[in-house]
């Protein structure tokens, strides 16, 4: 029964060499297979590290963005206020001093700035 199943495993081989090979070879190819999967890991983490510090650009952008709407929403704002007449006025006399004929104007000095 031995010979019988020595001599089905002869005949299992197809290929010569292929039972022992040559251990360099498996060795070459698997270091070489190791090589291209870390070459690809290390392209996809630095392309990964990259989107991620897009990202956190795009979202500063969009801070300034941001603040810069609120900006011109306020200038926009203060625009239409310089467009009433009711506020030109109360800015001429608050920041120019100026009064409407007929009325008079009346400054009064501090307590600490009164003569002695």
């Amino acid at each position: 029964m031995r010979a019988v199943t020595a001599a089905k495993s002869k005949n299992l081989a197809y290929l010569p060499g292929a039972r022992g090979g040559r251990p360099w070879q498996k060795r070459l190819i698997m270091g070489l297979i190791l090589v291209v999967v870390l070459y690809f890991g290390l392209l996809f983490a630095a392309q990964y590290w990259r989107l991620v510090q897009f990202r956190q650009t795009l979202d500063e952008i969009d801070a300034q963005i941001a603040g810069a709407r609120a900006q011109n929403e306020e200038m926009q704002a203060e625009i239409e206020r310089l467009h009433s007449p009711a506020y030109l006025e109360e800015m001429a006399r608050q920041e120019l001093g100026m009064v409407r004929s007929g009325e008079l104007l009346f400054f009064f000095q501090k307590p600490d700035n009164l003569p002695q």
